[in-house]
């Protein structure tokens, strides 16, 4: 975590507080880089690895994932989806007592949250119940993000309440439905990933086969394991995110528990040493993006990008597209050698579309590279009210914003799935009409869907 946490961790046993890897645990990896280190490092952390039952990770929750509430003389669980940076969070969960059950909401209990999801890897046994890429978290943000790839979100369609996103992805090379961790947490999973690539590199070219969303993650090899764009994300939280007191009390309870370690997490230089431009494969391009971004916030387009190796350069453009392959140029960035750029893009004008953006890499002698694309939906920007609730003969939809008279899908829906209304209706003068008179009395959904956006909410209707 970037910032120190306002609380104190107190450890329940002192041999989690005090556990260092044992003298010469790294010996082999000394001198090594590239694949040759993520080879030793793979030896080192597979070999005598003592592999124990997933439902044996409660008790160890308990030894190496509680910390003392702020101001209160209690432990609760560590849960990176609801702890915010200041050390707060809007609920707790009791040790033991709140764990996983069944969950119908945020804040109901936590369970055993697979960072690497298990679909990822078939659910082989070994990597099922291997502690540390399983964090405890809650259960109804753990089964949000599902099975999706971490990722920066450009536009959430769910937020948690410490700020944990799902929502399209933001970053170039990466695209669909991602899941983003609030930053304090970004390295913890990026490091938690790095491991898992490496203690199973063995495995990895037929994980590639096994998941939609694990396969964009990864290479069909043991070097470098990793999709070159991930890659870039997982090494760019990383090095944002240094490893916090928290990784390093886990990973001590890991070694006393599996008798392994996170290698990344004891000398997180390996990150840099494993995978560098200097290696095969991961050579820089004459101009080398990093990772290029972007993210909407009050109505525009905040595009980011970092580069490196500026030889011989000369300026960056930026382009746009509403299909993907006719781009026009929208800027002009000059280089500077300050290898964070940027450029805002106003999205008013785009509401409802989906927008691509590259950058084209420009060299004095006129020479040129094009980065990866990215894209992102930009939103309507339409909310709505619905009243009155209770309600006894018609609903009236009220819409508030994005003016565009488009057509409404209209769905009302019983507790349990059964559609009992569903019909096609537009505004006037901003408000729909639905009749219900008909439906018996009972709670039912409200579903609204325009242009690929939907909005949701419970009714009761009275007799």
């Amino acid at each position: 975590m970037k910032r120190v946490l306002f609380f104190v961790l107190i450890f329940l046993f002192a041999k989690y507080s005090y556990a260092q890897p044992p003298s010469g645990y790294y010996n082999a990896a000394v001198g090594k880089e590239c694949s040759a280190l993520k080879t030793a490092l793979f030896n080192i952390i597979s070999n005598n690895y003592n592999a124990q039952s997933y439902n044996a990770l409660w008790s160890q929750y308990l030894l190496t994932d509680t910390v003392k509430r702020q101001g209160v003389n209690s432990y609760v669980i560590w849960d990176i989806y609801s702890f915010k940076a200041n050390g707060t969070a809007n609920y707790y969960f009791t040790p033991s007592t709140n764990q996983c059950g069944s969950y119908s909401a945020e804040g109901d209990c936590y369970n055993r949250e697979h960072s690497f999801p298990q679909s990822w890897f078939n659910s082989e046994t070994t990597p099922s119940s291997d502690y540390i890429h399983i964090f405890p978290t809650d259960g109804w943000v753990n089964n949000k993000r599902s099975n999706y790839r971490y990722g920066e979100v450009a536009s959430p369609t769910y937020t948690s309440s410490n700020g944990s996103k799902l929502g399209s992805s933001a970053t170039a090379g990466i695209s669909g439905t991602v899941f983003e961790p609030i930053d304090e947490y970004k390295g913890d999973v990026a490091r938690a990933y790095l491991y898992m690539v490496t203690r199973y590199q063995d495995r990895v070219s037929t994980w590639s086969g096994y998941s939609t969303d694990g396969a964009l993650t990864l290479s069909n090899n043991t070097f470098p394991s990793v999709n070159i764009n991930y890659l870039k994300l997982m090494l760019k939280w990383h090095n944002q995110d240094p490893v916090s007191e928290k990784e390093k009390r886990r990973n001590n309870g890991a070694y006393s528990f599996q008798n392994n370690r996170n290698p990344f997490v004891d000398s997180p230089q390996y990150v840099n040493k494993v995978w560098n431009s200097n290696c095969p494969g991961l050579a820089a391009l004459p101009v080398h993006i990093v990772l290029f971004s972007g993210k909407l916030k009050e109505g525009k387009i905040f595009l980011t990008w970092e580069a490196d190796n500026e030889i011989n350069f000369n300026r960056f453009e930026i382009e746009r597209s509403f299909n993907g392959k006719d781009f026009e140029q929208i800027g002009i960035v000059q280089a500077s050698n300050s290898k964070n750029y940027s450029f805002t893009d106003v999205a008013e004008n785009n509401r409802g579309r989906r927008v691509y953006y590259r950058l084209k890499q420009i060299d004095n002698d006129g020479s040129f590279e094009y980065s990866e694309i990215f894209s992102v939906h930009i939103p309507l920007n339409i909310k709505y009210s619905i009243y009155p609730n209770p309600v006894t003969n018609f609903i009236v939809i009220n819409k508030v914003g994005n003016n565009n008279n488009l057509p409404h899908q209209i769905q009302l829906t019983d507790m349990a799935g059964r559609v009992l209304i569903n019909t096609k209706l537009e505004t006037i003068n901003s408000q729909i009409i639905l009749p219900i008179q008909q439906i018996p009395a009972g709670t039912y959904v409200v579903r609204i869907t325009v242009a690929n956006e939907t909005f949701i909410q419970k009714i009761v209707k009275n007799n």
